[in-house]
């Protein structure tokens, strides 16, 4: 007999048959009762952070801002940089989650170190960074349309629309089809690597034997600012690039819906990002080896600089056309990864009353076991600051760049906690132990997150206009002043915090190294009795060694 809901049981006879995952024991000891299935498996959940990082679909589309600033040797070389500093970010957040493995993730070990009030950045970090990509797909399209009809011309007001459709196609997809996501996923994973191989073929062997040379590919790094300094012009690149590792934490947000968090979040985290780097950095030297005009690709009358490389390879409308399809599905996967990611992180915190109105964020539907209300509140969010867009382009592109900001900087914030007070003090026993490594790393990662978001908040280009100005220092004043003035006037009245049990916990995180799966006789809600009984079977452990 299986238990998933805190239930207790009257008789003795029954609490005999009982067998509790040792996985839902260390959840109760955070404060928690396991409310969805554990319905991904180690590959799928792999398949799904690989999808939300889209690595080189987020480089493709971030392709022409980057080759502006440093041209191609500076878009790839940043690439390794950016690679590497994720790596760095990530391995911190992986040892947290491999010691608390709470769908909150930063929200919750922000909250056992210190202080609860990254939840509202991380999750604003997610909602941006689901309107990023959506806008993104729904401008595909639209070039793709301009591509094929020259005499189209685009109008904000119908990428907002295709935004709008996108975006709920995401959300209608995580809701309806939530059974089937481990398997779109690992379909996404799929696609993803047969397109890239497909697409790097293609363009370089239409394009052969007119290849850009070497030396342009690997060490031109021209400066189309405007700024006077070509090293900050390489800075800005380094940034750009960044945006092709966003949503490292993905694993970390599903870790109450995969068996054997502890062991298989930190590999989710990591192994996304090396798999990410590894398929990104031949695809970013394929694009420059096939350009042939780089003044059409920065100015291209479609809107996206990757359509304009596509086709001066291909020089072939139809084949842009394929080869851009495809790109936008594996971007859409992205989308919904996202999604999904994203209302697993406010579902979490709402548990403990982080925000506004939280006893309908928290609800799990019976029907599709998953929460709902989180992820149409996400849609209609989006969908609302979308309308900015028919405004102004550029103070849209800042909302949504602040997702980077938002979402880095949560990344963090637990790991300066914890250098600060000490690791020792704060962090049970874990699969993955960083040891003496975790110190310096922890605070490399903030000393690297504090350097970006400054870099982040300068423009890109010179001379500032309105229309090329960068919002996003304005949009995160006023952002997390709304978050401090929520806090302050309503939520700080109202948040419980989850009720960590540490002496359990331990226990439990010990059992589990020791090979232990289940704990028999006792019931979910009896945490006195699981204690006793893993007392009991570490004693017996000890007397058989």
């Amino acid at each position: 007999m299986a238990v998933t809901t805190a239930t207790v049981l009257s008789s003795a006879d029954d609490r005999e048959n009982v067998h509790i995952d040792i996985d839902d024991v260390e959840l109760k000891a955070q404060g928690y009762d396991r409310a969805m299935p554990r319905r991904f498996n180690l590959l799928s959940l792999i398949a799904m952070s690989y999808a939300l990082l889209a690595t080189w679909n987020g480089f493709g589309s971030a392709f022409g801002t980057g080759f502006t600033e440093a041209s191609s040797a500076g878009s790839i070389w940043t690439l390794t940089i950016a690679g590497l500093m994720t790596a760095v970010t990530g391995i911190g957040m992986a040892e947290l989650a491999s010691a608390y493995p709470v769908a909150g993730a930063q929200y919750y070990w922000s909250y056992v170190v210190s202080t609860p009030d990254s939840a509202g950045i991380s999750t604003l970090g997610w909602w941006l960074g689901l309107a990023s990509v959506t806008n993104f797909v729904a401008s595909m399209i639209t070039g793709i349309a301009v591509l094929n009809h020259p005499d189209y011309v685009i109008e904000r007001w119908h990428i907002w629309l295709l935004f709008v459709a996108v975006t709920w196609l995401a959300i209608g997809l995580n809701v309806f089809g939530t059974r089937w996501l481990p398997l779109w996923n690992r379909f996404i994973l799929v696609f993803s690597a047969i397109t890239l191989v497909v697409t790097m073929i293609t363009i370089l062997a239409c394009a052969a034997p007119k290849f850009q040379s070497a030396k342009f590919v690997f060490s031109d790094t021209t400066n189309s600012t405007g700024w006077p300094d070509d090293g900050f012009a390489f800075l800005l690149c380094l940034v750009n690039a960044l945006y092709g590792f966003l949503g490292v934490d993905c694993g970390a947000h599903l870790c109450e819906e995969i068996p054997r968090p502890t062991v298989n979040v930190p590999k989710v985290i990591m192994y996304p990002v090396l798999m990410g780097f590894v398929t990104c950095f031949p695809y970013a030297i394929s694009l420059s080896f096939v350009i042939t005009d780089f003044e059409k690709v920065i100015s291209t009358p479609t809107g996206l600089p990757l359509i304009e490389v596509y086709y001066q390879a291909t020089g072939s409308k139809a084949g842009t056309t394929i080869l851009m399809v495809a790109f936008a599905i594996c971007f859409f996967g992205c989308a919904t990864a996202s999604a999904t990611s994203a209302s697993r992180q406010m579902w979490s915190a709402s548990r403990d009353n982080c925000f506004p109105f939280a006893k309908y964020w928290k609800q799990i539907h019976p029907r599709w076991q998953m929460p709902v209300n989180a992820v149409c509140l996400e849609g209609t969010f989006v969908t609302l600051y979308g309308l900015i867009y028919l405004g102004s382009s550029a103070a849209f592109s800042s909302m949504v760049g602040a997702c980077i900001v938002f979402q880095t900087t949560s990344y963090v914030v637990p790991q300066g906690i914890l250098a600060w007070r000490g690791r020792d003090k704060v962090l049970p026993p874990r699969a993955l132990n960083l040891g003496k490594f975790g110190l310096p790393l922890n605070v490399l990662a903030c000393v690297w997150v504090v350097f970006i978001d400054i870099i982040y908040c300068i423009p890109v280009f010179r001379p500032v206009t309105v229309e090329n100005m960068n919002w996003i220092s304005v949009v995160i004043v006023g952002l997390v002043a709304f978050l401090l003035l929520n806090w302050v006037v309503y939520q700080r009245h109202v948040f419980k915090g989850p009720s960590l049990n540490l002496e359990l916990l331990q226990a439990a995180r010990h059992d589990e190294l020791l090979g232990h799966r289940e704990i028999e006789g006792v019931a979910v809600a009896d945490e006195d009795g699981i204690l006793e009984a893993l007392r009991q079977r570490s004693i017996s452990q000890d007397k058989k060694l």
